[in-house]
């Protein structure tokens, strides 16, 4: 019988995967938030380069995971919103109604660090950790434009290399409901590898893209030194996951990332998640992507100027975005009021 999912974060890559676990024949809640009033009266549209246009679905949906507990017990808690600080409640406390004695936790996160809390908070239950590459943007409330690429890599937390282990069955059997309803998903031995090498995309481009308010195309043709800048940054994010122990990570990694970018020369490029979330006014991941491996790196003494620069940048950004008022620059005043509530 095909695994009961409710799925929280049904933004854009949530709604995707809502898509393919139907596909596969689960029972899928989705739990939605701002676009829930559209999306509980008329479905999600979905227009994929890969699946098809015009793909319309009607999933289970409901406000909050609180909501969907009497519809469990879940197979599956997938959390796919972004990894955000924030007030309380977090995200561990929302979910956790939903979350049962046999449910397994799926992170489609972005980041380094994030599985910990909530391995803290569900030590019982088995944790996957989860890569993505899937370019989506929700154009509309429920609306859903994808483009040709899909691609999931996952992998147990921590890692386990035990086939008989109930986290290594709970990925198995994830990976196989996920690609019968045509998904491209790989289990991985230690998924954190993955996330350092997914690191070398977000710590780079997603910054430096919302800060120049430019796709990755624009950026690259925008001086001569701007190819060697972004390579500098992504060989500092090497070298803090050679400290880490992921030494098979070299400048050929690099070079193969930096690659992608130039083939895209004589497109439009990208627009990377930090640079959406700039123009649409939302907050960025600017902890989890650009943060916590520079905290890393220093606590391993591994110099990386480039990052610490990034991240400061990029944290302030992040606060104007929050805290400014429409057409004006962050003042000081206003910062220190918000910090003193």
């Amino acid at each position: 019988m095909p695994p009961k999912v409710l799925l929280h974060g049904s933004g854009a890559i949530g709604t995707i995967y809502v898509y393919l676990l139907l596909q596969a024949g689960c029972s899928v809640t989705a739990v939605c938030r701002s676009n829930f009033s559209v999306t509980s009266s008329k479905g999600f549209t979905i227009d994929s380069a890969k699946y098809g246009q015009n793909i319309h679905i009607h999933p289970k949906v409901v406000q909050t995971p609180s909501d969907a507990a009497s519809q469990g017990p879940f197979d599956y808690v997938i959390v796919s919103t972004k990894a955000l600080p924030g007030p309380k409640p977090s995200t561990t406390e929302i979910i956790k109604p939903a979350v049962s004695e046999g449910t397994t936790i799926v992170l489609i996160q972005n980041g380094i660090g994030i599985e910990e809390e909530y391995a803290a908070a569900f030590p019982n239950n088995p944790l996957i950790s989860c890569v993505v590459y899937l370019p989506a943007t929700q154009i509309s409330p429920g609306h859903i434009e994808m483009g040709i690429l899909e691609a999931l890599q996952i992998g147990t937390y921590p890692s386990t290399s035990s086939p008989s282990s109930p986290a290594h069955k709970a990925a198995q059997l994830f990976l196989e409901t996920l690609n019968s309803g045509g998904g491209n998903t790989t289990l991985h031995p230690d998924i954190q590898l993955q996330r350092w090498i997914k690191l070398l995309i977000n710590a780079s481009w997603n910054p430096i893209c919302a800060l120049t308010l430019s796709r990755d195309v624009a950026y690259l043709s925008s001086s001569t030194l701007a190819q060697p800048a972004a390579k500098a940054v992504m060989l500092e994010v090497i070298a803090i996951a050679q400290a880490k122990g992921y030494t098979q990570l070299d400048e050929a990694a690099v070079d193969k990332q930096l690659q992608v970018a130039l083939d895209r020369v004589g497109t439009k490029g990208i627009e990377p998640s930090m640079l959406v979330d700039v123009l649409q006014g939302r907050r960025m991941e600017v902890e989890v992507i650009l943060g916590t491996p520079v905290r890393i790196a220093r606590d391993l003494g591994v110099e990386v100027p480039r990052l610490e620069m990034l991240y400061v940048l990029a944290k302030a950004l992040d606060e104007a975005m929050a805290l400014r008022q429409p057409g004006k620059s962050l003042a000081g005043d206003e910062t220190a009021a918000v910090r003193d509530r």
